[in-house]
């Protein structure tokens, strides 16, 4: 809440440095028994010391003194993040007028000529205090809307369930990931995964038990790509890793450290041990002359996976391969056979 305009709502500490004592005593008889601590230093080179290690809420400050004259001092407060902040009023019996423009410029806030009515001085005080507070006040507020923004960008782009990118994130950043591979005549490679068998998790242990499966796998896949991949949550058990810079025998071995990994992972250990396995397909750009946009690479990963899946799951199929397209219309040839020797059969 931003204080009123009338009033300060803590106690506050005031430094005076001057060479002259009597302002200080001035200063301190003003705000006897008033919430004000008063500290004092007669030279530039303590008052340094004491604004490190006080941390004063306020300087009131000579321009004439013997070693630090109060312009290289105040200067010197504004060069530094941690006393930054302060307020600084100048006190002098200068009234020339180059003296106050090099005094502003230094970063002093206010100017005050001797001799100087105390009630003028308490006056532009508590003013510098009550904007002191404002500021500190926007500052937090600035800082609670900035982590509340992060956590909205974080669940715009994240998947709540397992903690990976979600589909919209996926398809933004695999769109910036290509366009900078075509651009520089890199490689850039998609993996999809699927987990085998997945619907047998949840009707036979609950959905539940479902979605902490999900994120158990979600982590192997993240534990198993590299700094730069990009791990997302395409839809339901299918999972997609973006891998820039990354070519087709690079992210095949990919694939398959994380193929392994899932293969000997124990999935809701604590509660029924279960075992899985995963079906993966790899595209690569560039790889195939089908394969030259951000969709065709998509298809391309689906249809890998898919070839994957056809040949009895529970491994890695890199798209364009020869001979996994081969063996997979063999299986289909042979379950076509074997489908009209069954129903011929069931006639007879």
């Amino acid at each position: 809440m931003i204080p009123s305009a009338s009033t300060v709502s803590r106690a506050s500490r005031i430094l005076v440095v001057d060479d002259d004592p009597a302002t200080a005593r001035l200063v301190e008889s003003w705000y006897a028994g008033q919430p004000f601590e008063v500290l004092s230093a007669q030279n530039g080179m303590t008052a340094l010391s004491m604004i490190e290690r006080e941390r004063p809420d306020l300087v009131l400050l000579d321009l004439r003194m013997p070693d630090v004259d109060g312009i290289s001092l105040a200067r010197r407060l504004r060069e530094s993040p941690a006393t930054r902040s302060i307020p600084v009023i100048l006190l002098t019996a200068c009234r020339d007028k180059e003296a106050k423009v090099e005094a502003f410029a230094a970063g002093v806030d206010d100017y005050v000529t001797k001799p100087f009515e105390v009630e003028e001085v308490d006056a532009r005080i508590r003013s510098m205090l009550r904007r002191r507070e404002m500021l500190a006040s926007l500052e937090s507020t600035v800082h609670d809307l900035t982590l509340v923004n992060e956590e909205l960008e974080q669940l715009l782009v994240v998947d709540e369930k397992t903690g990976v990118y979600n589909f919209r994130e996926f398809r933004r950043r695999l769109q910036d990931e290509w366009q900078r591979a075509d651009r520089y005549a890199h490689a850039i490679s998609l993996i999809f995964f699927d987990l085998d068998h997945f619907k047998n998790v949840n009707d036979t242990f609950g959905h539940q038990a479902g979605d902490r499966a999900l994120k158990e796998f979600a982590m192997l896949v993240v534990g198993g790509a590299r700094a730069n991949d990009a791990a997302a949550r395409y839809g339901g058990e299918e999972f997609a890793l973006i891998l820039p810079h990354t070519d087709g025998e690079m992210a095949l071995r990919v694939a398959e450290r994380i193929g392994e990994a899932v293969r000997e992972f124990v999935f809701l250990g604590d509660e029924t041990p279960t075992r899985l396995t995963v079906s993966s397909g790899v595209a690569t750009y560039p790889s195939t002359p089908d394969i030259d946009s951000v969709d065709s690479l998509v298809r391309a990963a689906d249809q890998a996976l898919y070839i994957a899946k056809d040949l009895g799951r529970d491994r890695v199929v890199r798209y364009g391969e020869r001979k996994s397209l081969d063996e997979a219309r063999r299986r289909r040839r042979m379950a076509a056979r074997r489908h009209r020797s069954d129903g011929s059969d069931a006639t007879h």
